[in-house]
């Protein structure tokens, strides 16, 4: 099993969470050309693009162009916004991917966004409320050598969330500088020994949800995170971005990961995940962000 193939990757715009057509991480009631819905916005970003695709059966192939779905009517909207609902329209020659006719809406930290995805004979819908905006508001270091006793400290503000007390984070790693020769030893056996694996998986790892109550909660209020060497996967420059996520994130993250191992349920007994999604599977959430850039040397102090 390759450790770095983490369900809350994906968000590599935002977290790389595996939903795409065949959805063979995960157990459905049924699995026979659903709609899969796949779309995350970010506080204070634009809005991102759309992905629509159906599932197949587990004994079939994935064909990602067969399963998009085309020719359907989407729109994105801020709840109590004057502003007209964004429409999304597929780009020529990407069926299934949605773009907004609008590239001047920046994601409200704090807003409810309703999604509405009309397909002949069905009909999809789902809501999000993005979590508030934080800040970065100190780093204790900007290198370091690879599992030396030197930590990075980053200390936070908090995001705020209606009804929940605790923040909720995954924290990915993205490296800048992705080769098969920077990366650390646990990843290149990964490498060498998994026969799936290639050099694109290793670009983003990702950690599992964790709440502010994991850190050092300060008085202020602020946070400050310990991050951990495991989440390095190569030597240079790395970007760490540290995610807010919303209840929907929240849900669906927590909820595969029961399926993916750990848990102490028996065969045929493994629940559906958690998607606050009405007609389809997938997910419509939000997350608010902020990103670091860190250099990791190699223990003879060289980079690269």
């Amino acid at each position: 099993m390759n450790p770095f193939k983490s369900p809350t990757l994906v968000m590599a715009a935002v977290l790389l969470i595996p939903l795409l057509a065949g959805c063979d991480s995960m157990t459905y009631d049924a699995l026979d050309s659903d709609v899969v819905v796949e779309m995350v916005l970010i506080a204070d970003e634009p809005l991102p693009p759309l992905w629509l695709s159906r599932t197949v059966a587990l004994e079939q192939t994935i064909d990602l162009e067969a399963q998009a779905i085309g020719d359907a009517e989407v729109t994105v909207s801020l709840r109590g916004s004057a502003q007209a609902p964004v429409r999304f329209l597929e780009k020529p020659g990407q069926r299934g991917h949605y773009y907004p006719t609008a590239d001047d809406h920046l994601v409200e930290p704090g807003g409810t966004y309703d999604l509405n995805v009309l397909i002949p004979g069905e009909s999809i819908s789902s809501s999000t409320t993005v979590p508030g905006r934080f800040e970065l508001l100190s780093a204790s270091l900007d290198s370091a050598v690879y599992q030396s006793d030197e930590q990075l400290l980053l200390t936070i503000t908090q995001s705020t969330h209606p009804g929940r007390e605790l923040n909720y984070f995954t924290i990915v790693t993205e490296s800048l500088d992705l080769r098969a020769e920077q990366l650390v030893p646990l990843a290149v056996d990964v490498l060498e020994t998994d026969e799936e694996a290639t050099l694109e998986d290793f670009r983003f790892n990702g950690s599992p949800l964790v709440s502010s109550g994991n850190f050092d909660v300060h008085p202020d209020g602020t946070i400050t995170i310990r991050y951990p060497w495991i989440g390095v996967i190569a030597y240079g420059p790395n970007r760490l971005s540290i995610n807010a996520v919303d209840d929907n994130l929240y849900d669906l993250i927590r909820s595969q990961s029961v399926q993916q191992g750990g848990s102490t349920f028996g065969p045929g007994e493994i629940p559906n995940p958690i998607e606050n999604i009405q007609g389809a599977h997938g997910i419509f959430g939000s997350m608010a962000r902020v990103t670091y850039d860190f250099v990791v040397l190699r223990p003879d102090g060289a980079s690269s």
